[in-house]
């Protein structure tokens, strides 16, 4: 019988590992890169002030991890993303940087994830850092519902008076970006069909998502109620059938 040498082996291991990795769906199709960085921003923005006062932090401590499950997810988008170089952000840095807020349990320790994120947001990293990451890895499913359902609000708001603000774009864009990591994940379900049933879901979201941002883009008010409706659909269907 013919032995597979270790090199090819090795190859094929890293080939697949990489697949695994990479984003269900291409990031490209999910969001811009001018919709990333400004997000990005948004969140190291956010941080800076929820980390101002240590006395503050266990009332801000869950805010601040899932600012860095947002980081995290919208890190690797773009690192993937195609026009990446455009941007002079240290992808990866920033990404693991929003891993360690989310696993930061003193004021100390998500400050100096912090540092580490702001350098990151300069291209600078002192560090080596993985291309790619798994998506189901970078982030916890409860932050995610979280941030999803606090951005919905957001949206909300579009549905009386858009403006096609960036910001508004982003509650959308956004949501679709962390709709790949829960298009990942399939920790929650048990069974072959319900796989099934968490994908279709979880694409019809990020249709919805998709779709959400370039209706407020070009406030069209009509279509913006159409896939607002559909994305909370998706939501509610999943809910009645996984959260029990």
């Amino acid at each position: 019988m013919r032995t597979i040498p270790t090199f090819v082996m090795l190859v094929l291991v890293l080939t697949v590992s990489s697949l695994q990795a990479e984003s269900p769906i291409p990031v490209a199709e999910v969001a811009t890169l001018e919709l990333i960085t400004a997000e990005l921003e948004s969140q190291l923005e956010k941080l800076g002030d929820l980390l101002k006062d240590p006395e503050e932090f266990d009332e801000n401590q869950e805010k601040i991890a899932q600012s860095g499950g947002v980081i995290a997810c919208v890190s690797q988008a773009l690192v993937e993303h195609p026009d990446r170089k455009r941007s002079t952000c240290a992808g990866p840095a920033l990404r693991d940087a929003g891993i360690s807020l989310q696993e930061a349990s003193e004021h100390k320790e998500a400050k100096e994830a912090l540092a580490l994120a702001q350098s990151a947001w300069k291209g600078e990293s002192a560090d080596t850092h993985e291309e790619l990451h798994p998506w189901d890895e970078l982030v916890d499913m409860y932050s995610m519902m979280e941030e999803m359902e606090h951005r919905n609000g957001g949206l909300s708001r579009s549905l009386r008076k858009p403006r096609g603000r960036l910001k508004e774009k982003l509650n959308a864009s956004t949501n679709a970006i962390l709709g790949l990591a829960m298009l990942a994940d399939h920790n929650y379900v048990d069974e072959e069909e319900q796989e099934k049933v968490w994908d279709k879901l979880s694409h019809e979201y990020l249709d919805a998502m998709k779709k959400l941002t370039k209706a407020i883009g070009e406030k069209d008010r009509k279509q913006i109620e159409i896939y607002y409706k559909a994305g909370n659909h998706a939501c509610d269907k999943c809910h009645e059938t996984f959260r029990d």
